[in-house]
């Protein structure tokens, strides 16, 4: 039985879809590139910081003149503490690259400045 909060694959005959409330879904794989990918489009709405993108295999792109506040935000996210899942493996002006910490297949996350400010996160 899947514990309380976590939805499996038999979830609308366990009746977890139709649970009104503050029912929590939690994400079962941390490691996951799409689960950081949401983490870090979550982050920059808190921020209030407009940026465009398509998917997790698409680069970040933020709005003009808001680059910098964003990797902060991103890099305090994911590069800093005592075990950080990424490291910082280029860093420019108006573009950086993170690199994921695992020995198999890393992943890689690009931030770039777009010239434009297409869209204000609300």
């Amino acid at each position: 039985m899947a514990e309380k909060g976590k939805i499996g694959k038999n979830a609308r005959v366990a009746g977890l879809m139709n649970r009104g409330g503050d029912q929590k879904v939690v994400i079962e794989n941390d490691s996951s590139r799409g689960k950081v990918f949401v983490e870090v489009k979550g982050l920059l709405k808190e921020a209030s910081i407009g940026f465009q993108n398509l998917s997790s295999s698409h680069p970040i792109i933020v709005n003009k003149g808001d680059f910098d506040q964003a990797l902060q935000v991103i890099k305090g996210a994911l590069a800093d503490g005592e075990t950080p899942r990424y490291t910082v493996e280029k860093e420019e002006a108006g573009q950086a690259v993170l690199v994921e910490n695992t020995a198999k297949e890393p992943g890689k996350m690009v931030i770039k400045e777009s010239p434009f400010a297409w869209y204000a996160a609300s």
